[in-house]
């Protein structure tokens, strides 16, 4: 009788030693086989802008990459809030992605009411791929130096264009007013295009703007690029100053470009994705599209880029408050 029950607890506890590792292998699996379907990249702006171009740029290598194909869908609206806010309710397994710039941040810091999602708790930064600052541009015929723009605007005030409010030309205009007691006018308009038609037939006094959309039109003598902003002196425009060479400490408006995720995601996933990233993003082709966009490629693995996102949002904040900027 002893034997018999000896001989049944043995094969019970062999049984569990059988199904232990195939109950725990789904867990584990899950990581080690990612990705094992295709995976969404969201663009949260309509085709045809810089995020748009820099997603399908890179969808082929980062497929060839991933093993795995990379469907690209345009979620525009409410300055890519609508997106973001999806984003954040998807499951965190890496198969539902975003292309975030810095507007992402600026919701959370402009608005009176929540954007739909907490941009410290809801999102995994997976990595920064490239960065851009903004330049204070003024029509050719406008002043020829920041002196005198600041000069200027001192006497009679003056007027700076921007995309809308709350974007990144707007606060950084704001900024530039804390740091130098200029009296400056914001003027929103529908897109960054619009405000540099206006800023190049002297309708408006200056904007702020991307180098890409700026740049081309230095060379033809329609604008001219006063300062950047941003902290080093640009490697592609060493001949534009930076607000700090020029004695104006502190006003950095810098646009980056980075891939997010849902909060939670899997450390093994977030890795795969980085090294992906990482060789697409040191392609020559991927280079020369980012060059052509103005942007710098700048990697920046999770922690990195969290903390990039942490500081920017608060400087933002910071600047919100002190211009007393609203923005429902």
């Amino acid at each position: 009788m002893v034997c018999s029950i000896l001989r049944k607890l043995s094969a019970s506890l062999l049984a569990c030693a059988v199904l232990t590792p195939a109950l725990m292998a789904p867990a584990s699996a899950s990581a080690e086989t990612y990705p094992s379907r295709p995976i969404e990249l969201v663009v949260p702006y309509a085709p045809g802008g810089a995020s748009d171009i820099i997603v399908r740029a890179m969808a082929p290598f980062l497929q060839k990459e991933m093993g795995q194909s990379i469907v690209v869908i345009n979620r525009a609206g409410a300055n890519t809030a609508i997106a973001a806010t999806q984003l954040a309710r998807s499951p965190a397994d890496g198969y539902t992605l975003m292309l975030g710039d810095v507007a992402l941040l600026l919701n959370a810091a402009v608005r009176t009411a929540s954007p739909g999602y907490d941009t410290e708790k809801d999102f995994t930064p997976v990595s920064q791929i490239g960065s851009a600052p903004l330049v204070l541009f003024v029509p050719f015929a406008g002043s020829r130096t920041v002196d005198e723009f600041l000069a200027r605007g001192k006497e009679r005030g003056v007027n700076i264009a921007n995309a809308g409010p709350g974007s990144l030309g707007h606060l950084a205009a704001e900024l530039l007013q804390l740091k130098t007691a200029t009296s400056i006018v914001s003027v929103p308009y529908r897109g960054s295009g619009l405000a540099i038609n206006e800023t190049m037939a002297g309708q408006v006094d200056a904007t702020f703007t991307s180098t890409a959309s700026g740049m081309p039109l230095v060379k033809s003598e329609r604008l001219r690029a006063l300062a950047i902003a941003s902290p080093t002196p640009s490697k592609e425009f060493p001949e534009i100053p930076t607000f700090d060479q020029l004695g104006i400490k502190g006003v950095y408006a810098l646009n980056w470009w980075g891939i997010v995720g849902p909060a939670g995601l899997d450390k093994a996933v977030v890795d795969r994705i980085n090294l992906a990233l990482k060789n697409v993003v040191a392609l020559p082709e991927m280079r020369e599209r980012f060059a052509a966009l103005g942007i710098t490629p700048s990697l920046k693995p999770t922690t990195e880029f969290a903390a990039v996102m942490k500081g920017d949002l608060a400087q933002w904040r910071t600047v919100v408050q002190q211009a007393k900027i609203k923005v429902d």
